[in-house]
């Protein structure tokens, strides 16, 4: 993937300190244990196909959720590949090839810090980096542009 597609989103005066993709694997690292059991379970149940499904209509309830359970997968994994976390000197990003990017000012206020594998920001559930090899990282660089604030 060319790191150049998302650079074209920052405005002019901001200074990239720091940028990161999520985990681009099969599995992200802290949920690959939940997607190995349910792909265990489902293993099973075409396994055990024949004892219980009588009928039609439960073979085809089945191939729904075997179906549904690899779509859910793609999709994470498709999510991860197009994304792209960013730090500047003034501004925290979320960057999608598709959506409309995500944005958090970073001032004196934020909060922020690390969980596994991921920064979690105090007072925004719905904006973190995500799946992150080395959330270290992008905490130092939040660290660096907020004391760049004050």
């Amino acid at each position: 993937m060319s790191d150049g597609w998302w650079r074209e989103k920052i405005p002019e005066g901001e200074q990239v300190l720091w940028f990161g993709h999520p985990h681009s694997g099969h599995f992200p690292p802290h949920l690959g244990w939940s997607y190995r059991i349910l792909i265990g379970a489902v293993g099973l149940a075409w396994l055990a196909s024949p004892w219980f499904a009588d009928t039609v209509r439960d073979f085809w309830k089945l191939i729904s959720c075997t179906g549904v359970l690899a779509l859910v997968m793609w999709a994470d994994r498709f999510v991860r590949s197009q994304r792209v976390y960013v730090v500047t000197s003034q501004n925290a990003w979320q960057i999608n090839k598709e959506f409309k990017p995500k944005k958090l000012e970073i001032n004196r206020f934020l909060n922020f810090r690390t969980v596994p594998s991921a920064v979690v920001f105090a007072r925004h559930p719905f904006f973190r980096f995500d799946h992150l090899s080395d959330p270290n990282a992008a905490l130092a660089a939040l660290t660096q542009a907020r004391e760049a604030q004050t």
